[in-house]
């Protein structure tokens, strides 16, 4: 999975994330924003089959959710468990895909990767290994949100950092286990 596989795949969270730290309105009306957007872009790369699977259905049922609980209902609530329930629904999905056996990267690495290594059990064991890393970040990030809730004291940043770190040594870990088989021959031949 490239880094650019990864983004186009997270999409509607990196620009839910990014627009909600923009300076532009009040924190609610940048919410309501992010949501939009996320939901858009969440919904059209589902209606275009740009992503499949649980982490595109999951991902399109949370920002739908959250459309109605914000947008609509202007929920407090639930806006403050927001970022418990993002991390929550992606850590959620993950580990989901991978006691149904189907880990959630194997659908973007086999877009690019020759299908003759599709069923080959290292090709596999590396999707299990790369959704274990995805489903610790997010993990990681669950409980980020609730310390943030539980010591509102520290500075927002340094949640952010947190978050921002475990999502990076994922993204990191990715990009090492998704090297072309070639490249990963010689990798293991100087380990």
């Amino acid at each position: 999975m490239s880094f650019l596989a990864m983004i186009l795949a997270f999409a509607p969270w990196v620009a839910f994330k990014i627009i909600l730290y923009l300076p532009f309105f009040n924190e609610l009306t940048m919410l309501k924003i992010g949501l939009v957007t996320a939901a858009s872009i969440s919904a059209y790369r589902i209606l275009k089959g740009l992503d499949k699977g649980l982490i595109a259905w999951g991902s399109g049922a949370f920002f739908g959710f959250s459309l109605i609980m914000v947008v609509g209902l202007t929920n407090v609530w639930y806006m403050i468990h927001l970022g418990v329930f993002s991390n929550g629904t992606l850590a959620l999905m993950t580990w989901a895909s991978v006691v149904l056996g189907n880990p959630f990267t194997l659908a973007y690495a086999k877009q690019t990767v020759d299908s003759k290594y599709w069923d080959t059990p290292r090709f596999i064991h590396k999707n299990y290994k790369i959704t274990a890393a995805w489903g610790l970040s997010f993990s990681i990030g669950v409980v980020d949100a609730l310390l943030k809730q539980q010591y509102p004291e520290i500075p927002w940043y340094v949640f952010e950092i947190i978050d921002d770190s475990a999502m990076l040594a994922a993204i990191l870990f990715t990009t090492h286990l998704s090297k072309p088989p070639s490249q990963l021959a010689e990798a293991v031949a100087t380990d």
